[in-house]
């Protein structure tokens, strides 16, 4: 008699451990255009993924769904870092809880277990500053920084802005260092248009409070809250101040305009200095 006629059926279920190679984790990172929008296709490559408190865990791209994988991870709660060692995005960090892959065993007359579904996610990445700017792109960059000329980490700007014909907003993060990279990609001119005046658009600046600062100057990338995209106003209003900024031109003179606004040019990149009073 072979040994599926005497072995019970949780015998033959695979084991809980999780088989080495075996894709646990699946994330699709697309390009940051605007609240409301699903992100930019196509899918990004190319990054890192860490889950924090566990040892090395094999990572895979594939290229036909554009999930970047994780394996070998242990179920529970985890902290994904992502980051990009060609910095031409942010890092961004989010908890995903993994389930076991398959249940312990089932009591006397359970149903067969079934496999559990793994957890798929879609983070939206915003451009590193270092990043280079897209030809015909409208954009601004600068330094986010405080009165002694030291830069403000993880630094929110929200800036309006013109999509598709309608407002919408556009919101992104400094990086350690506090510099910046806003793309306002509904801002581009006509072709067949002469080129449009500068505008300025609404701008609201807010950096991080004291204790989460501290945590980012330690370890940036790890210092970042869960989930930034998708943090309720409360939680934000805990973690952000909102400050006043005066805006520098590349050759130190003062923006000529209203508080809390940004001037831009449709087409051409702008560099503005922010400092936080």
């Amino acid at each position: 008699m072979s040994a599926a006629g005497v072995l019970p059926a949780w015998r033959l279920a695979p084991p809980s451990r999780t088989v080495a190679g075996d894709p646990i984790l699946g994330i699709r990172a697309l390009r940051y255009e605007a609240e409301g929008r699903p992100g930019a296709l196509p899918t990004i490559a190319g990054l890192r993924l860490h889950a924090v408190g566990v040892g090395a865990a094999a990572q895979s791209f594939d290229t036909v769904t554009g999930l970047n994988f994780l394996q070998d991870l242990p179920p529970g709660p985890r902290r994904i870092l992502v980051t990009d060692p060609e910095r031409r995005f942010l890092p961004a960090a989010a908890t995903i809880n993994i389930p076991a892959r398959f249940p312990a065993r089932p009591t006397l007359g359970a149903a067969a277990p079934e496999r559990v579904a793994l957890p798929r996610l879609t983070i939206r990445l915003r451009p590193s500053p270092s990043r280079a700017i897209p030809v015909g792109m409208t954009a601004v960059i600068g330094r986010l920084c405080d009165r002694t000329g030291r830069g403000i980490a993880l630094g929110r700007l929200e800036c309006t802005t013109v999509l598709q014909g309608k407002p919408a907003k556009v919101i992104t993060w400094t990086d350690a260092e506090g510099g910046f990279a806003l793309l306002l990609s509904g801002e581009a001119p006509r072709l067949d248009a002469p080129p449009p005046p500068p505008v300025a658009r609404g701008l609201t600046v807010s950096r991080p409070n004291p204790i989460l600062a501290g945590a980012l100057a330690t370890d940036f990338p790890a210092g970042q809250p869960d989930d930034l995209d998708t943090i309720a106003p409360d939680q934000l209003a805990v973690l952000f101040t909102p400050c006043a900024v005066r805006l520098h031109a590349a050759d130190g003179q003062v923006a000529d305009c209203a508080p809390g606004h940004l001037p831009i040019r449709p087409g051409r990149t702008m560099r503005w200095d922010l400092i936080a009073d």
